[in-house]
């Protein structure tokens, strides 16, 4: 009989479990209060299986947690707007559309696998959040 192959993280996964073992919750509770199944919250925590962007928020937020503290990258994450910073000082030029995406696409590259879709979903808010304050400027 074949297994699956185990596609999850098993650093997240304990991450979860230690976090869910402090607030004095079992896995059934944890599945109670995230609407998750608790076969999903157990491949979760044994590694077996990495939770979707929509229930990595649901995940940390029921376990009071914020994404960085689940997925570990707030020791990665303030060094990176340092960088862009001093990457561009004023009197630099413009970075080419290509040149920005390629840094842009490095810094999400170096994050950790599981928390890569969250950054690209959030640099993507940020950006649409940024297009539609230009657009009501231009039209005042």
């Amino acid at each position: 009989m074949a297994t699956s192959p185990k596609t999850g993280d098993i650093e997240l996964g304990r991450k979860i479990a230690t976090r869910r073992d402090e607030l004095g919750m079992s896995r059934k509770q944890l599945a109670e209060a995230t609407s998750l199944s608790y076969p999903y919250i157990a491949q979760i925590e044994t590694g077996y299986r990495l939770p979707s962007t929509k229930h990595q928020v649901l995940l940390s937020k029921v376990l009071g947690m914020s994404l960085d503290e689940l997925f570990g990258t707030e020791d990665e994450l303030p060094q990176a707007p340092m960088r862009l910073q001093s990457a561009a000082p004023s009197r630099r030029r413009r970075a080419s559309i290509d040149e920005a995406i390629e840094l842009a696409a490095q810094e999400i590259e170096a994050l950790p696998a599981s928390v890569r879709l969250e950054a690209l979903s959030r640099i993507q808010l940020r950006i649409m959040q940024s297009v539609a304050e230009d657009q009501a400027k231009q039209r005042s």
